[in-house]
């Protein structure tokens, strides 16, 4: 079973940081996607896998409403949740390092904002196949891109990530942001000479779904300076599949931490090397260069796995892209547990749907929808009220959110325990936690917030 060969880890304490103005103080984990919090869907693709339990990385004062909320999912997962204070500052890495004493195999790590329907089969047999150290996955790009985000109108531009894979046996040879150049990109020419080609692309997303060696973590253990996995630790333990041994490249390893450089800080001290795994590897059927020394003598491997293009595969950590997996969501649900034993309904038990005029809607627990109003193509959370007599349309409405009667409300986000008073008609608006829209008001294009007040497009 996968569940025994590996553990896994879902990191939920993110305070979402790149979608303040929807979370407030509720837990970025908790935002509701259709009917279930965002945390429930990596939670059950592991599940789907034959995963029985997982380590869950929460923020110490969010760790009950976390529980309770996964409590009412279909979710039959053993969870241990480990805590992090709220006045720490931590990274992804970090987060790995904190739970270091939990990790006694091989493990893999997800984020709480991904949502696919991704096979990961491939990817755990692409790092089985070549003993790798890591092996990622990766997503196409684009999921969002006919959807406009409610608010002022936003020039800013999705940050992109530059991917370099050798085209014939997946070995991830690059890994940085275009932030990082201006205008031109150097490639190490060593790089070059010893794989002989990459192809780099600029439009697939790191999905944040890691495989990785125990010995990693141990290595994590050590060098506290890595405080994130993707911005800081990946590129480098990529770029060292190009080093050697501290013993044979004495040069490189003194520049790095120093001519006082004890054994334990060299990421080859974790590598397990002994005569025995050389003379496997020597003998392995599995080699990504055959005509030369197996994986170039390589000791530290990685490789990344694109999924496949039919498959849905987004990171839910931006507004827009919040916004744009709940639209979508009731037209590529069937896709998202397509040949699964389980089925999974848009409408949770608990949710009361008193409309006659509802199409293409989810509504999470408890939420209230009332009768002499017309829902198509939104999303309802856990214990919002819709009055009568109201139009809802392309939109989200969240947590503990109220709209009273009377209003036209589309394109647009209401967050949670934000009031919409009668008679308002808001289009493509953004309305913050804990706000309240004024009788009879009438708005477009803007966030209403009650930290800024509101912008509106000219």
């Amino acid at each position: 079973m996968v569940s025994q060969e590996f553990q896994a880890v879902v990191l939920a304490a993110g305070r979402g940081t790149r979608l303040p103005e929807l979370t407030g103080d509720y837990p970025k984990c908790l935002l509701p996607v259709g009917p279930y919090p965002l945390l429930w869907y990596p939670l059950n693709m592991l599940q789907q896998h034959n995963f029985q339990d997982a380590i869950v990385i929460v923020l110490e004062h969010q760790k009950s409403e976390i529980q309770q909320a996964l409590e009412k999912t279909p979710l039959k997962m053993k969870l241990d949740f480990a805590t992090i204070s709220e006045d720490s500052d931590f990274g992804t890495a970090d987060s790995l390092r904190y739970i270091h004493d939990k990790i006694k195999s091989d493990f893999i790590v997800i984020s709480c904002d991904v949502i696919t329907n991704v096979c990961l089969y491939p990817l755990i047999n692409k790092f089985r196949q070549h003993d790798a150290s890591v092996a990622a996955l990766l997503f196409k790009s684009g999921f969002e891109n006919d959807v406009v985000v409610p608010g002022p109108k936003n020039k800013h531009k999705p940050e992109r990530d530059l991917i370099g894979i050798h085209p014939n046996c997946n070995r991830l040879l690059f890994l940085a942001s275009t932030s990082d150049f201006e205008e031109v990109m150097n490639i190490n020419g060593h790089l070059m000479r010893k794989y002989g080609k990459m192809t780099i692309f600029s439009r697939l997303v790191d999905s944040h779904i890691y495989v990785m060696k125990k010995w990693v973590l141990d290595f994590l253990k050590r060098k506290e300076n890595f405080s994130t996995l993707k911005g800081e630790f990946l590129p480098y333990i990529i770029k060292k599949q190009m080093s050697r041994t501290q013993q044979s490249a004495p040069i490189e390893a003194q520049s790095e931490v120093g001519v006082n450089m004890k054994p334990e800080d060299d990421i080859f001290h974790y590598v397990p090397c002994t005569d025995l795994e050389q003379q496997i590897i020597k003998t392995s059927l599995f080699n990504d260069s055959r005509l030369k020394e197996p994986y170039q003598g390589d000791l530290i491997r990685c490789y990344a796995i694109e999924a496949p293009k039919e498959t849905i595969g987004v990171r839910v950590n931006t507004t827009l892209s919040y916004f744009a997996m709940n639209r979508k969501l009731p037209s590529v649900w069937p896709q998202l547990f397509k040949d699964k034993t389980n089925t999974f309904s848009l409408i949770s038990p608990t949710a009361i749907v008193n409309s006659t005029q509802a199409k293409e809607i989810a509504a999470a627990d408890n939420a209230k929808l009332s009768e002499k109003t017309s829902l198509s193509s939104s999303v309802f959370g856990p214990n919002c009220l819709i009055n009568p007599k109201n139009i809802v349309t392309n939109s989200v409405i969240m947590a503990n959110a109220i709209v009273e009667e009377g209003c036209n409300i589309d394109g647009s986000i209401i967050c949670n325990k934000a009031v919409v008073k009668k008679g308002s008609v808001l289009k493509n608006c953004l309305i913050g936690p804990n706000f309240i829209v004024e009788e009879g008001s009438k708005k477009e294009k803007v966030h209403l917030t009650n930290a800024d007040g509101f912008m509106e497009i000219e």
